[in-house]
């Protein structure tokens, strides 16, 4: 696949897939943790209607927003420099987290908004594993051997 921005945007949706795991990891754990997922949900329905169906509209929402989020910083390190992207994605992950998961979360943007410490906390942990993870594909997969 030599199409940069399709693999832009499924470095972005795998980096979610790879921070879902660990979601799940921590709430079977036993730590107090959110839902993503629901989240994302919560923006087209509310949390007391959450179904199988409200699972696929926040599965499809999370994912695209991670496509987004992926195409976009692809696009940062063809315009800044393809160097480190690691680190950038370390950055990208933060700022996402600041963005989606802090201001938009408490401007009302879902029904679900997590108010606990524990919870914020590890959507902080799953953005800078999210970040990192892009950065680390977008290093392997995406611009090696970029032709466009």
């Amino acid at each position: 696949m030599h199409d940069i921005t399709i693999r832009s945007v499924l470095a972005g949706m795998v980096s979610v897939i790879f921070k879902d795991l660990f979601d799940i990891l921590y709430i079977n754990l036993g730590f107090s943790g959110v839902s993503m997922i629901k989240v994302a949900a919560g923006t087209f329905i509310t949390v007391d209607t959450f179904s199988y169906i409200g699972l696929l509209i926040g599965l499809f929402a999370h994912y695209i927003v991670g496509g987004i989020i992926g195409l976009s910083f692809t696009h940062y390190l063809c315009l800044t420099n393809k160097s480190h992207p690691i680190l950038k994605g370390l950055f990208s992950g933060l700022v996402a987290w600041l963005f989606l998961a802090g201001m938009l979360l408490k401007f009302g943007i879902s029904n679900y908004d997590p108010i606990d410490e524990l919870s914020n906390f590890m959507l902080l942990i799953d953005h800078i594993i999210f970040g990192i993870t892009m950065g680390f594909l977008n290093k392997m997969f995406v611009l090696k051997n970029s032709t466009n």
